[in-house]
């Protein structure tokens, strides 16, 4: 329970428990420690090889005595070592004596040099050299594996090796790692080089292999494991088929059907692409083969296989051939259904060739035939089914569906004894049949899902339970054991990972603990991992969040989950794994509770209670008392209002009077007016009728001169004075009077009141003068000389006590 650590000139020795460290000081300088059943040794440079022991190094005798460059050391037993070199092969120390071993790896050794060197499982060696790819010995020393670049890794320069709980072993390459199912039920001959392309038919013959391939046929000694395939005939091109029938192997090519014997081909029947041979199930004698264009009639002739006929009435490629029980050959034509053959009792010839398409009940395209327990069984992409002679249709197989449930197109099925190998476009396994329960094996094929060959598979049977898979770059062989042990283990998290804005934290993973999360890291990324998994086996990930989703996810290829921004509150992660098609792992689950923020905290809510009380009261006072400025502010505006409104209507009244007086004064104006216009009509109508009597006075005084009639003097004398008396008619001032007031008011008074000295003719002068009249006109109206009126004005002025300065008719227009 204490953990080393090594430099060149110290080790520490740390026990996590007490928490105390110890040092160990190298008496020269160290290189490399080393540990193999709970011993640990390290090399002191030029002092030989030492165990460290109750914190102190003890030297292993005799070490000090050679010069080896140590690079492993592996305990065999209590008294026996093995010190590995790095380029003088292996040395055995037994009790105290050292000696360099005769294994037929040292060669290897000191060749290639070695760069790293594990433990392997309980009695095996693991070697990564500098030039030579990887070795795997025994304790006995014998190779019992060398893989190089031509045996399939990418590089002959192993840096590093490794071997997992698995038993796998993993290569530190330069330019990047390889993995080596060592310890597994699959081996693999692999064409690194592209000697001999890809296997679709393979057959063992003693210790002879043989391989069908896109190239030819080959053949390879299975006792020498290093070897590669020999081309046997290269003319033969594509071999589709290798079965031994009765005492002859058969070959089936793109050229036609052949005979190899002693690694040697000999032709049978020369015709395009022999796809399968099948045998009459009655007649022992006759052979049926597949070509690329119908079915050909073989029959044996001295124990030799002699082509008689092809079938006639029938040409379509035959790949997929099998028998019924009623005798009936059925062939598979994948792109297009099913034939069914009704052969001569003779077994030479056809009587009825049937089609079944598309247009048949549960017929599909990708049509393939295979034999379940004796029973023919048709499959496709819509199931599994039988033929029903009664109705000439086909039902569904029940028994075959419930063995492939967890299957989905399927194009190889073949059975031998309680194993079903199956092949798809996304799968590859078998199925292991004890009495109703099935199990299928996928997980030593996930890494060649994608490289062997659909429909092409042949699933040949080489030894008991060895099984021949072609494969694109070579042939894989399964051993199936005896008993199939689970390897299945449960997923678990890798990482929890709660990622905030400014930093990432690792959660601890304790399944039993309820993980509590900051509010700042709401984000969750989250990586799932199954321990143990096989190499290619594509995982899918289904999970629901409680607390979020109610129903789970969409089946996703992925090993992590990201949930950002999560709300705060409580959370059930759900997880489920399948591998393909079903459900494989327990459920993984993850309670979690994501915190409120510190404002959301039970004292943030009683602070913010009290805040609340404190801001309630502060609010119902500052309410009340805005409401009584608001009470008041309403008032004082209605105030406002009214006083404007009081305003507003003085104003109106003002304006009203205003538009009154306006009014009032425009008709006292009209009134002025017209009355002027009457007094100013009535003035000038004296003035005219004035200076008409006075021009008739002046003619009846001339027409009194010249009348020579005293008598007539009486008269016109008479007559002279009646027109005197009209020009000073008392009546003509009292209108001119009435009609002045009506114009002038205020006149007479204003002017008696300030000058109350004056005559009534100085008033009429006033009145005259006030109109303007000129002076002739008023002696007109006067009925007196013009002098006189301009001694009358003279004597005004002087009454008005007028400046010699100021203007007579305008001081008088001032009334």
């Amino acid at each position: 329970n204490k953990i080393l650590f090594q430099t060149f000139q110290q080790i520490f020795i740390y026990n996590p428990l007490s928490g105390k460290l110890d040092v160990i000081v190298a008496q020269k300088g160290y290189n490399l420690m080393f540990s193999s059943k709970n011993r640990i040794f390290i090399q002191d440079t030029g002092l030989g090889l030492f165990e460290i022991k109750d914190k102190e190094q003890i030297l292993i005798s005799g070490t000090d005595k050679v010069e080896l460059n140590i690079i492993g050391v592996k305990v065999k037993n209590d008294n026996e070592l093995f010190i590995i070199t790095k380029n003088d092969g292996i040395w055995i120390w037994n009790d105290g004596n050292l000696i360099k071993s005769s294994f037929e790896i040292n060669g290897a050794i000191e060749q290639f040099l070695v760069n790293d060197v594990k433990e392997y499982e309980t009695d095996k060696i693991i070697f990564g050299t500098r030039r030579n790819g990887v070795y795997i010995i025994n304790d006995d020393g014998r190779t019992i594996l060398h893989i190089d670049k031509s045996h399939g890794i990418s590089n002959n320069t192993v840096n590093t090796v490794y071997a997992d709980l698995n038993n796998n072993v993993w290569l530190g390459l330069p330019d990047g790692i390889s993995y080596l199912q060592v310890s597994g039920s699959n081996t693999f001959l692999i064409d690194a080089r592209g000697n001999f392309g890809t296997v679709y038919a393979s057959y063992l013959d003693g210790i002879t292999l043989y391989l069908g391939t896109n190239q030819g046929l080959f053949y390879k000694d299975i006792s020498d494991v290093y070897s590669d395939p020999i081309l046997i005939n290269k003319d033969l091109e594509q071999i589709w088929e290798i079965q031994k029938i009765d005492n002859q192997i058969l070959v089936g090519s793109h050229k036609g059907l052949y005979e190899v014997k002693d690694k040697k081909t000999e032709v049978i029947h020369i015709e395009g692409g022999a796809w399968r041979y099948i045998k009459h199930p009655k007649l022992d004698n006759i052979l049926y083969v597949g070509f690329y264009s119908g079915v050909a009639v073989f029959t044996k002739e001295n124990d030799k296989w002699k082509f008689i006929k092809k079938l006639e009435a029938y040409g379509e490629s035959s790949r997929f051939i099998e028998f019924d029980k009623l005798g009936q050959m059925w062939v598979a034509h994948p792109s297009k259904g099913y034939y069914r053959l009704r052969l001569a009792e003779d077994g030479l010839n056809l009587k009825e060739v049937e089609f079944y398409g598309v247009k048949n009940s549960n017929v599909e395209t990708y049509a393939y035939i295979t034999k379940i327990d004796d029973e023919l069984v048709f499959f496709n992409p819509k199931g599994f089914f039988n033929y029903d002679a009664l109705d000439n249709n086909f039902t569904e197989s029940k028994y075959a569906s419930e063995l492939f449930k967890e299957e989905r197109n399927l194009n190889v099925i073949k059975q031998k004894d309680n194993i079903f190998w199956y092949s798809s476009p996304n799968s590859l396994g078998y199925i292991i049949r004890d009495g109703n329960n099935f199990k299928n094996i996928r997980e030593p094929f996930y890494s060649v899902k994608n490289k062997h060959l659909w429909d092409f598979n042949k699933f040949k049977e080489l030894q008991d339970s060895l099984y021949g898979i072609g494969i694109t770059n070579g042939i894989l062989f399964h051993k199936i054991p005896k008993k199939i042990a689970s390897k299945k283990s449960n997923p678990i998290f890798k990482y929890i990972k709660l990622i905030s804005t400014t930093d990432t934290i690792n959660a601890p993973l304790n399944k039993k603990e309820k993980l509590i999360i900051p509010k700042r890291s709401n984000y969750l990324k989250v990586g799932i991992a199954i321990p143990k998994t096989p190499i290619g086996n594509s995982k899918q990930i289904q999970y629901k969040l409680e607390g979020i989703n109610k129903e789970w996810s969409q089946w996703n290829y992925s090993s992590e989950l990201n949930f950002p921004s999560l709300p705060s509150g409580n959370y059930f992660l759900k997880i489920r794994v399948r591998g393909d098609n079903e459900f494989e792992f327990e459920e993984l689950n993850k309670e979690f509770y994501i915190k409120y923020p510190w404002y959301f905290s039970k004292l943030a809510f009683l602070i913010y209670f009290i805040v609340f009380i404190i801001v309630n009261v502060a609010y119902s006072y500052y309410f009340k008392r805005k409401n009584k400025k608001h009470l008041l502010k309403l008032k004082k505006e209605e105030e406002k209002k009214r006083r404007r409104q009081i305003e507003r209507f003085k104003l109106e009244k003002l304006e009203s009077e205003k538009q009154m007086l306006i009014l009032k004064e425009e008709n006292m104006q009209l009134e002025i007016n017209k009355k002027n216009s009457e007094l100013a009509y009535s003035t000038l109508n004296n003035v005219k009728k004035n200076e008409l009597l006075h021009d008739l006075i002046k003619e009846i005084k001339e027409i009194d001169k010249n009348v020579l009639n005293n008598s007539l003097h009486s008269p016109i004398n008479k007559l002279l004075r009646k027109i005197n008396n009209h020009l000073v008619d008392k009546e003509d001032w009292l209108a001119f009077e009435l009609h002045f007031r009506n114009a002038h008011a205020q006149f007479f008074d204003k002017l008696r009141t300030k000058h109350p000295n004056l005559s009534s003719n100085d008033i009429k002068l006033s009145a005259y003068l006030k109109l303007n009249l000129s002076s002739k006109e008023i002696a007109s109206l006067m009925n007196i000389a013009i002098s006189s009126v301009e001694q009358g004005r003279y004597r005004l002025r002087k009454k008005l006590n007028l400046a010699p300065e100021e203007n007579l008719v305008n001081y008088i227009q001032t009334f």
